[in-house]
Parts: structure tokens; C-alpha cells; sequence
């Protein structure tokens, strides 16, 4: 069952399946998600490394679930939007999630992750982590980047562990990613921008800080109630130079 649409601010947010709600929407200006990541458990079977072969499973257990991953959401999304796509992978999954758009691949943005932890399992440490930069037609401003490497420098600055929301002593999201970093990705779009992979907030809280109108999609209800707590709270600051959000409605069930 799809929940909403709650309008905080700028920012709409639904609580659902992408699959469901993307078809549901109008134009947007650019996607820019974390999605769930192929390699992991589900979703897109590989049948050779690097994308060669694959093939996708007919039905998987959920597009949100937050082990699962396949490319269903891709061909939706990309309608969707005007200009163009700005998607985190894995290392082992850049080859195909680019084959998943037909747009021009702009660059590979890195973000280094200082604070990474140990993987074990006689892997290297991963510090590194992809964002491929794709554009559909001119209309994101990626010369804002300035670089294709993203370094939030020490902790304070915003790095994973500082920002991680605990309870219980538990994180309560697997891959949240500092706000510094969604804020360098949102700032190179002028318009709307959508999250079909919302999780706890942390791009529609960076387009909240730079006022930017945001759309999210969140399959987990735990995930989306700290996503509206935490984008609520990002109208708040007072250091921002945007107008104060309007009390969160659901206007309804669909």
C-alpha cells in the first residue's frame, strides 16, 4: 500500500514501492539515489562478472528491500526525468548499473571514504565508494562539482560515523551517507530532484538545506518516519535563508 503523498517544505515524500509511485508522477528534473546494490542478496543474477550475460529474475522479493538490488527501477526513473541521473554503486557494480541508462556517462565521481571500516573476509578495506554521473540532455550543472573526488575531511566535517542515526545503540539504517556528500550532488541541479530510494532522508535533507524541491520514495515506514523527522528538522536550522516548511500533511491513501 502506497502512503501519501507528506509535503514538508518542498520536499514530498511517499512511503511505498518506486515501482508503484514513479508511473504515478510528473517530470523531474534529475534522480539522484543511492539505490540497493546488485552483488548483494536477490535481484540481478550475474551470470558473468562485469555485466556479460546477465540476466534479470522475473519477480523479486521487493525493489526496497535493503539487501536485495536489481535494474527494474531504471527504465522508469529515466523517464522520469529531463537531465539526466546521479547514482551510487559498489565497486563491483559500475559496469551494470551504466548499462542499466542509455545516456551519456559525464564522469565517475569517487567518494573517499576515510572512516571506512575493515570488510575482513580476506577482502581489502573499501575506501572508495562510486557515483556515476549520467546526463540525458544539457540541464545539470556538473561543472559545480568541481571534482570528481569527494573527500569530507575528518569526522566534524560530516564523514558516515559522525551523522549515523543510532537507537538502541543500533544504527537504524545500513548505508547512510553524510549529508556534505548529498549536498555536493544536489547543488548541481537547479529543479526537482527524486530519491525513488529515499531510506532515512539524507538527499531530501540535503535539498531541504539548499532549498532545492525534493521528491522521495521509501518502501520501509521506519525508514520514511525518520526521513519526515529528520528533512523536518533540516527546515529548522537557523541558518537557513529559505522559508520555513508548512506542518507535514498526508493528503491521502492510494
Amino acid at each position: 500500500m502506497t502512503v501519501g503523498p507528506v509535503q514538508i517544505g518542498d520536499c514530498t515524500l511517499y512511503q511505498g514501492d518506486c515501482l508503484e509511485i514513479m508511473p504515478t508522477l510528473g517530470k523531474v528534473d534529475a534522480v539522484v539515489t543511492d539505490p540497493p546494490y546488485v552483488g548483494l542478496v536477490g535481484g540481478e543474477d550475474k551470470a558473468v562478472f562485469g555485466g556479460v550475460g546477465r540476466r534479470k529474475r522475473g519477480q523479486d522479493i521487493s525493489v526496497g528491500d535493503p539487501w536485495a538490488a536489481s535494474y527494474q527501477w531504471a527504465d522508469v526513473a529515466w523517464s522520469k526525468c529531463r537531465y539526466g541521473i546521479i547514482v551510487f554503486c559498489g565497486n563491483r557494480g559500475v559496469a551494470e548499473t551504466i548499462a542499466a541508462f542509455v545516456g551519456k556517462l559525464i564522469c565517475i565521481v569517487t567518494w573517499h571514504k576515510v572512516n571506512a571500516a575493515p570488510t575482513g573476509k580476506n577482502l581489502p578495506r573499501y575506501t572508495t565508494e562510486h557515483i556515476l554521473c549520467i546526463a540525458k540532455m544539457p540541464g545539470i550543472k556538473w561543472d559545480r562539482l568541481g571534482s570528481t573526488l569527494i573527500n569530507v575531511p575528518g569526522l566534524p566535517a560530516g564523514c558516515f560515523a559522525s551523522e549515523r542515526i543510532v537507537i538502541g545503540g543500533k544504527s537504524v539504517h545500513p548505508t547512510q551517507k553524510p549529508i556534505a556528500v548529498m549536498e555536493q550532488l544536489v547543488r548541481l541541479v537547479d529543479g526537482v530532484t527524486l530519491d525513488p530510494f529515499m531510506g532515512s532522508g539524507t538527499t531530501g535533507v540535503a535539498c531541504a538545506k539548499l532549498g532545492r524541491k525534493f521528491i522521495g520514495i521509501e518502501l520501509e515506514p521506519k525508514y520514511f518516519d525518520i526521513a519526515c523527522k529528520r528533512i523536518e528538522d533540516a527546515y529548522k536550522q537557523p541558518d537557513l535563508f529559505i522559508e520555513p516548511p508548512k506542518k507535514a500533511v498526508q493528503n491521502k491513501l492510494l
